[in-house]
């Protein structure tokens, strides 16, 4: 959607099913989806994306007494009510899946209409849902016949999630698995070193441990490697209007320096091309593009997201807890 501002898969919901469009979060763990309970504040009359009505399925149930409420890190929410539901994804149908219905979300998600909801994939954090309620990936789990799934992002193109296998023909070279955070419900990997521009320039040695977020859009990296990265670009602006959000001049934006990372335990680096880093024009200042690498210095989490991820193969291993990382063949850089 947008700047690839978030990957939208098709979900079925309901009985005859209903074709929704839902965002794969690797960041989150609800499935919650528009629907007939939903109130809109601001975009009162429409139109807006396709909503669930559980009153025309015949295999919704309302759970009495179940509630959720759900809020992200960029500030918008939602929350609701619950019923049992089939949910099909791709190949798979999941029976009595809990489906949450927002009654509220906020506005963006009103004024979004090619987004019905978030279905969310993290390792192992529980939903939002009380009482407690299985989280969709759970139930997901008992059908696939290896625990694993694979995502494909693309720049300004569909991208591809497989759930049971990992097309490796996707990677332009071997996957390396790097082991998650034992302690932590997300995808995190800890990072240690990070450099970009020429194959010359130094590395940089600094552990950070990231959350891999497809439900996120940009890429946020230490305040000290994020700014020494901008700092390199001529022209380029920290924009007090845009909470200090690194910009710089779009002429420059196909010139921009990789940035790449060492996979951690391995002599493989990671190459996010430059020109991906180009989150596009600024509303208020079309001449200066938006940094799609910022600042994590304001959030709790360092999170790498769309603008990182669609440069890569991923796959992510849920019986093992680890993240497979390779670089693939891009074509449009």
């Amino acid at each position: 959607m947008g700047s690839d501002d978030i990957y939208v898969a098709d979900v079925q919901i309901g009985s005859p099913p209903q074709t929704l469009k839902l965002a794969l979060d690797t960041g989150s763990s609800d499935l919650w989806i528009q629907s007939t309970d939903t109130t809109y504040r601001v975009n009162e009359k429409g139109p807006w994306a396709p909503r669930y009505h559980p009153n025309d399925s015949t295999t919704a149930h309302l759970i009495q007494d179940a509630r959720w409420s759900v809020q992200y890190l960029d500030g918008t929410a939602a929350d609701g009510i619950v019923y049992h539901d089939t949910v099909s994804l791709g190949d798979f149908k999941v029976v009595n899946a809990t489906v949450q219905s927002a009654k509220m979300v906020t506005s963006r998600f009103e004024e979004e209409i090619e987004l019905s909801g978030i279905l969310g994939l993290a390792k192992r954090l529980p939903n939002n849902i009380e009482p407690p309620a299985p989280s969709f990936l759970s139930l997901l789990r008992q059908q696939l016949r290896h625990q694993v799934f694979g995502v494909d992002l693309n720049r300004n193109a569909s991208g591809v999630f497989t759930f049971g296998y990992i097309n490796e023909s996707r990677a332009s070279e071997e996957i390396v698995w790097v082991d998650t955070d034992p302690d932590s419900p997300h995808w995190d990997v800890e990072f240690n070193l990070t450099t970009w521009g020429e194959t010359t320039t130094p590395w940089y040695s600094q552990k950070f441990t990231a959350t891999i977020d497809t439900g996120t859009t940009l890429m946020f990296l230490p305040d000290n490697l994020a700014s020494g990265y901008w700092f390199t670009i001529p022209g380029m602006k920290v924009d007090k209007r845009l909470s200090n959000a690194f910009t710089f001049p779009c002429e420059v934006a196909k010139d921009l320096p990789n940035l790449m990372l060492k996979i951690p335990g391995s002599s493989r680096t990671l190459t996010i091309p430059g020109p991906y880093l180009n989150y596009g024009p600024v509303e208020i200042d079309p001449s200066y593009c938006w940094g799609g690498m910022q600042s994590a210095e304001d959030l709790s989490v360092t999170v790498l997201g769309d603008i990182m991820l669609k440069a890569l193969y991923l796959a992510f291993d849920l019986e093992r807890g680890r993240v497979g990382f390779a670089n693939k063949h891009l074509h449009d850089v």
